[in-house]
């Protein structure tokens, strides 16, 4: 009888795991977008949709094998780039099954220029294997609040090559920059706005208000405002959030470094 009993658990568990794989996953919070964005809208027009909520649907073109914390979505119908997605701090891992499935995504979209460094750690990871990865790429994102990935798979088109971009000029009002150990971008916050919460992990970062008022919260810690001309510090390791509470725009540059081994020493003069 416990032979049976064992036999049962052990097929039960297995086929649960079935079911996980092959059914519906939502990941995240429920969308509130009706509209569906079309990825070349995005692709064609960044600056129309720039840290702005979207909603895209396509089908997942590559997939992070080793850590599960990306996916890339493309248009079914292809002919273009496509959208690295997502969530902050990898708090949801995407199945490494997903590859040819149709994703719905919803989040805030926005597009930064990375190093060849950075792109060839996701290419190691599957991300437009065999592509020629530049010295600096300008790759389209979406931070996920929310993602739906489904049952059904398509072919997967054929992908497009990794886009090269020049760094003498960069206009901040559409793209944020990285390069090897820190990096730097342009945010406005309309009035009510906050950013999703998130952690610096092995950076430090510097919050330096252009204009109105921002309330920010690190951990635990009581919120604080700095307004026009001011500026904070946020150090490593500490989950933290970026509010306007005003009736106006509330605009900040924010410039983060990657934390050294040297950084880390007390004695250090």
């Amino acid at each position: 009888m416990k032979y049976f009993i064992v036999y049962f658990l052990i097929s039960y568990f297995c086929t649960m795991s079935a079911q996980t794989i092959d059914t519906l996953n939502h990941l995240g919070a429920p969308f509130t977008l009706t509209e569906v964005t079309p990825i070349s809208d995005l692709i064609n027009h960044p600056e129309k949709y720039y840290n702005r909520d979207v909603k895209i649907e396509g089908v997942i073109a590559s997939m992070d094998m080793q850590e599960e914390c990306f996916i890339e979505v493309v248009d079914k119908k292809g002919g273009g780039e496509g959208v690295l997605v997502n969530f902050p701090d990898c708090v949801f891992k995407f199945p490494t099954n997903c590859y040819g499935r149709i994703a719905t995504v919803e989040g805030m979209f926005y597009q930064k220029i990375y190093p060849a460094s950075r792109v060839l750690y996701w290419q190691s990871h599957s991300y437009r294997k065999g592509k020629h990865v530049p010295e600096f790429s300008l790759i389209k994102r979406i931070t996920a609040r929310g993602v739906d990935i489904r049952v059904e798979k398509v072919p997967v088109p054929e992908s497009a090559d990794i886009p090269e971009t020049a760094v003498d000029i960069i206009d901040m009002n559409i793209t944020e920059f990285e390069t090897d150990g820190f990096g730097t971008g342009k945010k406005i916050l309309l009035p009510g706005e906050i950013t999703e919460e998130h952690s610096t992990g092995n950076t430090r970062e510097i919050v330096f208000c252009l204009e109105g008022t921002l309330t920010i919260t690190k951990g635990n810690r009581h919120p604080f405002t700095i307004s026009a001309g001011e500026m904070s510090y946020i150090p490593p390791e500490t989950k933290h959030t970026i509010m306007n509470k005003t009736g106006n725009n509330a605009v900040y540059i924010f410039v983060y470094s990657r934390q050294t081994e040297k950084d880390k020493t007390t004695d250090d003069h």
